[in-house]
């Protein structure tokens, strides 16, 4: 009988160097669940078509829930020095506005709104077995079709796994080479995965791709 620690290692070589997204069922259980890191957050996300802004969905528990609704419509945003507008502003200002509050004009039905949120802590987003799957079919498909992985080192715990992996590929759309590590925390039960952390060094995968990371301007700036 093969141990966890071996398990791990055949569902990568099998999914991930052989392709063989069919073979994702064997390794993991229907009810398998990837928890995602905390963060700071406000807690929605938007519906960009149509040159709108409407939120299209609302976290439980998040600083959002009980002030935004989906299908509000957002019209401005703004922080303590700043304002943004039109459609291509609101892109930024929702990503560089600065200190920890913002205030959103939103039209609800008929009704005009001004709704201030506080950023605070997000639990972080679960995929389900079936999104994992597909997630995983797009990434190797699409995105990165050389993906390989390299196993470096397992560390088991009764029905416990740490993974240190150490990915590499080609970006198709970018053709671009990287090379990223990743922690992977597994849970199994009866031989399959049901249970993960995944903690991927994603800075690191997008630096080598092009990204550029902006730091926002400080708070003690001139006018």
């Amino acid at each position: 009988m093969k141990s966890n620690a071996e398990i791990i290692r055949d569902a990568l070589e099998q999914v991930v160097n052989q392709k063989r997204i069919d073979a994702w069922d064997h390794y993991f259980g229907p009810d398998y669940v990837a928890r995602g890191a905390p963060f700071i957050g406000m807690g929605f996300s938007r519906d960009t078509s149509g040159n709108k802004h409407k939120i299209d969905a609302i976290s439980p528990g998040s600083p959002a829930e009980g002030k935004l609704e989906i299908g509000d419509e957002l019209l401005w945003v703004a922080d303590e020095r700043q304002r943004w507008e039109t459609y291509e502003e609101l892109f930024r200002g929702l990503q560089c506005y600065r200190g920890n509050t913002l205030k959103l004009g939103v039209r609800r039905g008929e009704e005009i709104l001004e709704v201030e949120l506080t950023r605070g802590l997000m639990r972080g987003f679960d995929t389900d077995n079936d999104q994992a799957k597909s997630e995983m079919r797009e990434f190797m498909t699409n995105d990165i079709p050389d993906l390989r992985v390299d196993v470096k080192m397992t560390l088991e715990d009764g029905n416990m796994v740490a993974c240190l992996m150490e990915y590499r590929g080609t970006h198709a759309n970018y053709k671009r080479e990287a090379i990223w590590r990743e922690i992977w925390v597994v849970r199994l039960s009866e031989g399959k995965i049901v249970e993960s952390w995944p903690l991927p060094d994603v800075d690191a995968y997008l630096r080598q791709l092009g990204y550029q990371s902006v730091p926002p301007s400080p708070l003690t700036d001139e006018r």
